[in-house]
């Protein structure tokens, strides 16, 4: 068999840079999860400290809300968003990291059940996660479910962002009402 001078170099050079993009880019979303999982921790820490007086605890998730638009505690609001018309405003431009965390719990019926969770972007959705759950046949238990979405987007002043799920009625907002997380950060300002 004759094989052309150069040819299985030039083959191993295209491999080796197949491989190495595809690395990067798998080291690039480790890191990404590995920085949100940093910051969802760090979030859930700081609710151990004291607050201070007039200020209640952070909530979560509006219990008295049965839409598939999420209404969230205004408590943990802080400068540079706002909270409006249940959806967090961008008050300035520039790169945002932003997670959305939210623990189900399901009393199996019959029946399966589809738990899906979006964020959205002025009302555009830009994230989803769908999931299954009671499998047909499942005897009556409790599952406890989360999903989360993570997402870095440049966004302009006057941006909103808002959660919707399909069926409310499962977002558990007794038992883990402090799971229950739409945070928001400025990675980089425009400015």
């Amino acid at each position: 068999m004759h094989v052309p001078a150069g040819s299985v170099t030039s083959h191993w050079g295209t491999t080796g840079r197949g491989y190495f993009c595809f690395t990067t880019a798998s080291l690039a979303l480790c890191l990404v999860f590995a920085v949100a999982t940093i910051m969802v921790l760090v979030v859930q820490k700081t609710d151990s400290i004291p607050n201070p007086p007039g200020q209640f605890p952070l909530k979560g998730v509006s219990k008295h809300i049965n839409k598939t638009k999420l209404s969230w505690n205004k408590d943990g609001i802080i400068h540079g968003v706002r909270y409006q018309d249940e959806n967090l405003v961008i008050q300035f431009p520039g790169w945002y990291f932003i997670i959305c965390q939210l623990q189900f719990l399901v009393k199996c019926p019959e029946h399966s059940v589809d738990l899906k969770l979006e964020l959205l972007i002025n009302k555009d959705v830009k994230k989803q996660t769908l999931v299954t759950v009671c499998e047909s046949g499942a005897q009556a238990k409790n599952i406890y479910q989360n999903l989360s979405q993570f997402l870095l987007e440049h966004l302009q002043v006057n941006t909103t962002i808002s959660v919707k799920v399909d069926k409310f009625q499962y977002v558990d907002t007794n038992t883990f009402p402090l799971e229950n997380v739409l945070s928001i950060f400025l990675y980089s300002s425009s400015d």
